[in-house]
């Protein structure tokens, strides 16, 4: 991914997201692994058809790294969204 690093993205948005979620499912939110997250978040994103249309348009241009970022955190706060 050009010179960002998906997990490193899905983890900062995953941390963003992650009062909002727990506030919705407090429990929840107390026995989830985070890396197990990180990790199904991270697959989940890789295969999604809007994600590969931002990097291949993010790929020749200066600020790439931005628009990925702002990517994966429309991304993962959806995706968060949807799990219950």
């Amino acid at each position: 991914m050009l010179s960002v690093s998906l997990r490193d993205e899905v983890q900062k948005a995953i941390a963003v997201e992650w009062k909002a979620f727990a506030e919705r499912h407090p429990r929840l939110a107390e026995v989830i692994d985070q890396n197990l997250l990180f990790e199904q978040a991270a697959a989940c994103i890789a295969d999604d058809e809007q994600f590969q249309a931002v990097m291949a348009e993010a790929a020749g241009l200066a600020q790439a790294g931005s628009i990925i970022a702002d990517a994966v955190q429309r991304f993962v706060a959806d995706w968060l969204g949807k799990l219950f």
